[in-house]
């Protein structure tokens, strides 16, 4: 019987909760969307509880579960970060190990360049870093760099990307830190363990532009306010509102924040300022995840070298002090500036990079100071997983999908039949050069039998799913095409 509140599945919508019975028609909520439907075209799931009382784990586990399954047959990355690692193969192994690069970072630096073609799995990669991350109390800064919105020749767009991209943990309380916004919230709320910091007292642009927003209440509400924020975060063209607040406020004229020429030392030192206040704050520090840095190879001469400077002191700020180094070029005076980039470890640094010519001799990079590149023992060349432990992933998925998935997965419950399609996924998977295997394609073939029994109308026999299965699997791999 359907009643309010009941576990239903539906053959189109998949897994919902019942908010209301009308006669015939149940309006019943979908992963966040509220649809009117036939009582008979849903299926009362066993051992739910009514309305009103808490939902048990079970329920929660299955709801997570839809999402990464939805999120791996897109070929996206999985936003909860528990089924991140869990889906993720060999997730156990990568998190252990970025737990101990992140632990050691405060001393040790953290600093690491991951390499692989197109599709081998970088974004993921380091998707998975930012949960782990997160977890691990660090405030995380992500982007893809794009010549048009985050162009590392013109750092001030990459530092404003990485400002919006701000990700905060969870407190000891439950309660988080939202946005850029809400970390000048808790600037304000802890102003005199703050305002004395090294790096940010010495910041024309961070100590002035917090002293002057000290004059108005933090309101989202005052679009004067907001905007004076929004400058801090990089919105250059909001330099108007922060010095007004400021002439009023009866202070210190507060600089521009540089847009044009060789500006990489500049942005590289906000982050580091940054990364010194959420210290301050309680958060373990600031980690920059970036992809795409392979952006750069096309550009011309003057926007390359710019853009390798910005890189070149990113990288030094990740690493313990190298004295040594000459110092990088800047075209804006930052005599006023500690020597930031010959001291630290500061921030972390997670980079994405598809592999090139410039990337293949790592001694020799590493010899000539590469901008990224420090020590070829920070190049992580991601490899695809060895077929043994993609069909053992294959089958943990399947049996995932058979328990959390509903009744029209019946059929997977065969812990026999799960064997027999990891094993044809392996067979199809090994008989590809590893530079062919891409892991995008071959994680979806693990969510394509749950996808074929959820579009089929009626039950799927076994053998009639293994066909299914093996011509697909035959043509991502070029066994046929698919007019075959």
């Amino acid at each position: 019987m359907i009643v309010r509140g009941a576990q239903v599945e539906h053959g189109e919508f998949g897994i919902g909760n019942v908010l209301s019975v009308l006669g015939n028609v149940a309006t019943v909520e979908f992963f966040g969307e509220t649809f009117d439907v036939d009582i008979g075209e849903l299926l009362v799931r066993d051992g739910q509880k009514p309305a009103g009382l808490p939902a048990s784990s079970q329920a929660t586990t299955d709801f997570s579960f839809r999402q990464s399954f939805e999120a791996v047959n897109l070929g996206v990355v999985p936003t909860n970060p528990d089924q991140l690692v869990a889906l993720t193969i060999g997730g156990k192994d990568i998190s252990s190990e970025i737990r101990a690069i992140l632990k050691d970072a405060p001393t040790q630096g953290a600093s690491r360049i991951y390499m692989g073609y197109y599709g081998s799995g970088k974004s993921h990669h380091l998707k998975l870093i930012k949960a782990i991350a997160l977890r691990e109390g660090w405030v995380t800064a992500s982007l893809e760099l794009d010549p048009k919105a985050a162009d590392p020749a013109k750092p001030s767009t990459v530092y404003r990307e990485l400002m919006a991209g701000l990700e905060f943990p969870m407190r000891a309380d439950g309660t988080r830190c939202g946005d850029f916004f809400d970390l000048v919230k808790e600037v304000r709320d802890n102003w005199s363990k703050i305002k004395g910091l090294r790096y940010f007292s010495r910041s024309p642009w961070f100590s002035l532009a917090m002293e002057a927003l000290q004059y108005l209440t933090h309101r989202r509400d005052d679009p004067d306010y907001v905007s004076a924020v929004s400058w801090l975060a990089g919105q250059v063209k909001q330099i108007s509102a922060i010095r007004s607040i400021s002439w009023r406020a009866g202070r210190k004229s507060i600089p521009s924040m540089p847009q044009t020429k060789d500006t990489g030392v500049v942005y590289s030192y906000h982050l580091v300022v940054l990364n010194e206040v959420l210290k301050a704050l309680g958060y373990r520090g600031l980690a920059l995840i970036i992809d795409e840095a392979e952006h750069v190879r096309t550009y011309s001469a003057t926007r390359y070298v710019r853009a390798n400077n910005f890189f070149d002191v990113l990288a030094r700020c990740a690493h313990k002090p190298r004295p040594h180094f000459r110092d990088p070029q800047c075209d804006y005076d930052v005599s006023g500036f500690p020597a930031f980039w010959k001291e630290g470890p500061h921030f972390a640094l997670f980079v994405g990079l598809t592999e090139g010519e410039d990337t293949q001799d790592l001694k020799r990079k590493a010899g000539e100071m590469s901008v990224l590149i420090h020590d070829p023992r920070e190049v992580v060349r991601l490899r695809p997983p060895s077929p043994a432990d993609y069909e053992n992933w294959v089958a943990i998925f399947l049996a995932e999908s058979a328990d959390k998935l509903g009744p029209k997965m019946s059929v997977l419950t065969d812990e026999q039949l799960r064997a027999r399609i990891a094993k044809l996924l392996r067979v199809e998977f090994e008989q590809l050069p590893d530079t062919e295997k891409l892991l995008r394609n071959w994680t979806k073939m693990a969510g394509f039998p749950a996808a074929v029994l959820m579009s089929y109308p009626s039950c799927i026999e076994p053998d009639e799913l293994v066909a299914i299965v093996e011509e697909a699997a035959q043509q991502i791999a070029g066994d046929i095409l698919p007019w075959e």
